[in-house]
């Protein structure tokens, strides 16, 4: 037949059931010849992988499971802040299914934000979103929600059913989410700083400087050092206009490297703490 298989695996993520690929036109016979051919090899009865499929996309069908929370949703390309191990969703009733190893955990669900999609050894981002707000730190979930956001992985609406279906002590706080987050960073910022009861603001454009990424009381601005801050010449450069303008313009600029946001928060916030203390600059006439 003409066709390319490692094409079609591709739209699979390089792991698809039989049944995914009869319906592409496959035959059984051609599945036992690219089988022979080493160019795929079985998993279990249903499942047939190809060169480049993700380990852990293997591991979790070969523990019949699908990659489900925060395991699901780093894999979608979602922000998750304190990764804890392999998670896999195994369907209710599903029967027996093979002891977890070291850092696997195994969590029995039933579907409730399903998407039709051609990667089927994952959970969507709607379920992995609502799974992961059961077991992660509530700080971490809205840092996951305002990615998957951001990231349009979610659309508005379907969060708002995600944030109805969660346990109630958690809706509150699920409120804060927004979605103008680039980055995880932000989001754990943001909280931290709305906790002291400053007003902050994230991703705002400044006249003359750009975008930057927190600004604290109208004038104190925040930088993190997420993926788009690198160590080379050309980066330090545009940092050293952005601050000088910064200060021209009346503002007052400190920036944070990713560990001491997720490490030493209260470091940070000491810090933010001092310099507002020192009040705004003046701005020389």
């Amino acid at each position: 037949m003409n066709r390319s298989l490692a094409q079609d695996l591709a739209r699979f993520g390089n792991l698809a059931t039989r049944s995914q690929l009869r319906t592409l036109g496959y035959t059984d016979r051609d599945l036992r010849r690219a089988m022979a051919a080493q160019e795929l090899w079985p998993l279990g009865r249903s499942w047939l992988a190809h060169r480049g499929v993700d380990h852990d996309a293997l591991r979790a069908v070969a523990l019949h499971g699908r990659l489900a929370a925060e395991s699901s949703l780093a894999n979608h390309g979602v922000w998750v802040t304190r990764p804890t191990g392999l998670w896999i969703g195994t369907a209710l009733h599903s029967g027996h299914a093979p002891a977890t190893g070291a850092n696997e955990h195994r969590i029995w669900v039933n579907e409730r934000f399903p998407r039709d999609t051609d990667v089927r050894w994952r959970m969507s981002v709607p379920d992995s979103l609502l799974q992961f707000a059961a077991l992660g730190e509530g700080c971490d979930v809205v840092a996951s929600m305002d990615s998957a956001l951001n990231k349009g992985l979610v659309t508005p609406a379907e969060l708002e059913r995600v944030i109805a279906a969660v346990p109630r002590r958690l809706r509150r706080l699920l409120g804060r989410v927004d979605g103008r987050a680039q980055s995880g960073l932000e989001t754990l910022l943001r909280l931290a700083a709305e906790a002291e009861g400053w007003n902050v603001r994230i991703q705002v454009v400044i006249s003359g400087v750009g975008r930057v990424d927190v600004l604290i009381d109208g004038w104190l601005v925040i930088e993190l050092d997420g993926a788009r801050w690198h160590d080379d010449e050309q980066s330090r450069d545009e940092d050293s206009r952005r601050d000088a303008e910064l200060t021209l313009l009346g503002y007052r600029y400190h920036r944070f490297r990713s560990r001491q946001v997720l490490e030493e928060m209260p470091l940070c916030l000491a810090v933010i703490r001092t310099i507002l203390a020192s009040g705004r600059p003046l701005v020389a006439a």
